[in-house]
């Protein structure tokens, strides 16, 4: 993938301007300086970021794989920050609280939000995707964000843990976005105590999910990609790893099972592939449950095959502005070990390389976060 940055920008010429990571073209994204946002609603808060995330989403933008976001939108939709500056309408919070955003804001009281789908809010805009229309929001790789909706968006982080030890943005910053993703989609797959579960995917999210299917009590855990630093990642969260040789896999489930299939899928990648394998390793009655973002607009379903097995298949954008407050107890309780993906932390100003790293892979990447 080729990154391209203007390397005669002078960063520093200009203290009144922000830092912040643009998509300029597809293939493309740089470091720039440009105005710092200001409170346009009553409902908006100021953040200062003060950590951001490189995510999957991100690169399906910047591929052009998901079109129509309007180039010189700032990016990111993972961060935490401190509120700066707050609208008149901002009641759940004051300036100086520590925060963090879901992806996507939410209004907390239509049809959507009171039936607990605030990713589908009458009035849901999401970070870092600013249609060519004009709507959508400008993301938080950046040194300041606005938030809209600020009372019903945010949820503010304690300062410690339930062990009196300080809560670090990295304790929390996942929580609006990949590990609410990957419990919502073990929560999805009903996995029971005892179960064999298959994760297809061991990226970011995928590795989550093995933590998040483990919170249910399964007796196996299958993890399935083909990049081995990612199944040692897996192998040291006590999944069994195997690469995604459909046969291999099945032979280690039928092991596992007398010969029935696992009992969950939890599919991780957004791929074709890894859809039909997670189909293929799964018993009659399973769950297939989805957090893989598919963007292609379709493809050939093994139908008959699911029809046979009596499955369930779960997909959908994660209601994160939910499961971020469910999961916080998680993270205070320091259940899970979220800060184990991490593999790189940037500084914003090398934001165009934690892009590189990321979507190359470079120096066994699996989650990239950047520091403004």
């Amino acid at each position: 993938m080729l990154l391209l940055y203007d390397r005669n920008l002078d960063l520093d010429r200009n203290r009144d301007l922000m830092k912040a990571i643009f998509l300029n073209k597809i293939g493309s994204v740089s470091l720039q300086q440009t105005d710092p946002p200001k409170i346009q609603d009553p409902s908006d808060v100021i953040l200062r970021v003060t950590t951001a995330g490189v995510c999957g989403s991100d690169l399906h933008i910047v591929h052009g794989r998901d079109p129509g976001v309007r180039m010189g939108t700032i990016m990111g939709h993972e961060f935490v920050g401190v509120i700066e500056e707050r609208g008149d309408a901002v009641t759940e919070f004051k300036t100086g609280d520590r925060v963090v955003s879901p992806f996507t804001i939410n209004c907390g009281s239509c049809f959507y939000c009171k039936r607990e789908l605030p990713a589908r809010c009458v009035k849901s805009l999401g970070f870092g995707f600013i249609n060519e229309d004009g709507t959508g929001l400008h993301g938080g790789q950046a040194e300041f964000v606005r938030v809209p909706l600020a009372n019903s968006t945010l949820m503010k982080i304690p300062d410690q843990n339930l062990k009196g030890e300080p809560l670090k943005d990295e304790d929390v910053l996942f929580l609006g976005d990949i590990f609410s993703t990957a419990y919502s989609t073990a929560e999805g797959a009903r996995i029971q105590k005892g179960d064999t579960v298959a994760v297809i995917g061991c990226g970011p999210v995928g590795l989550l999910c093995i933590l998040a299917a483990k919170l249910f009590e399964p007796a196996n855990i299958v993890a399935i990609d083909s990049v081995d630093y990612r199944l040692e990642k897996a192998k040291q969260f006590e999944a069994t790893v195997v690469n995604p040789n459909p046969e291999s896999v099945w032979k280690i489930i039928a092991e596992m099972t007398d010969g029935r299939g696992a009992d969950a899928a939890l599919e991780a990648v957004g791929h074709p592939s890894a859809l039909d394998l997670a189909i293929h390793a799964v018993r009659p009655g399973a769950v297939v449950s989805i957090a893989g973002y598919h963007t292609t607009q379709s493809y050939p379903f093994p139908i008959q095959l699911a029809y046979r097995k009596n499955l369930t298949v779960r997909i959908g954008r994660c209601n994160a502005g939910k499961y971020m407050r469910q999961l916080l107890p998680v993270v205070l309780q320091d259940q899970v070990p979220l800060r184990e993906i991490i593999t790189h932390v940037l500084p914003l100003k090398e934001g165009v390389a934690a892009y590189d790293i990321f979507a190359n892979r470079h120096d066994n990447a699996i989650k990239v976060l950047l520091k403004p």
